[in-house]
């Protein structure tokens, strides 16, 4: 391996819409890194986001680059392909329960909060907090990795 792969770019893309607590929307693809062949995308995204990075980069549509702050996004939404469940989740097996997620600037998300947790660990609030920057949640077109620290609260959407 040469001495340059501190700069190589990485070759797996994900397309994706980043939200911004300002309410702007930029739509790209994020760079993900290699994690192993057994990864799936969700894991690959997840790693993305939960890394030490403070920034990020964006490619644009229009080719450019631009570096995104993480304490600035709201979220990050993912359309799911086709058939998402080839590919695009692992077959660990992963709690679901329904809710909405409220931001401070009026918007909310509705859905699944996914997480792979143990099953001593499956309420709600095990689920909330985890050690983790970002919460999944599963809507029926696509999955939003939802930055904890945009959140006003979050809300069980049991239905009775």
């Amino acid at each position: 391996m040469s001495g340059n792969a501190a700069f190589a770019v990485p070759k797996d893309r994900q397309e994706v819409t980043v939200r911004l607590e300002t309410g702007a929307a930029l739509k790209g693809e994020i760079f993900l890194e290699y994690i192993s062949n057994d990864a799936s995308n969700h894991q690959k995204v997840t790693a993305f986001l939960e890394n030490d990075n403070t920034f990020f980069p964006l490619k644009v549509h229009n080719g450019s680059t631009e570096f995104i702050s993480k304490k600035n996004v709201q979220y990050v939404e993912v359309i799911f392909p086709e058939n998402p469940n080839v590919n695009y989740f692992s077959s660990l097996p992963m709690v679901s329960i329904p809710v909405n997620a409220l931001f401070g600037n009026g918007e909310s998300v509705s859905g699944d909060l996914i997480a792979e947790v143990p099953a001593e660990r499956t309420r709600l609030s095990d689920c909330l907090n985890l050690q983790t920057k970002f919460l999944n949640v599963k809507t029926d077109s696509k999955i939003c990795y939802i930055n904890k620290d945009a959140l006003q609260k979050v809300v069980h959407d049991g239905k009775v």
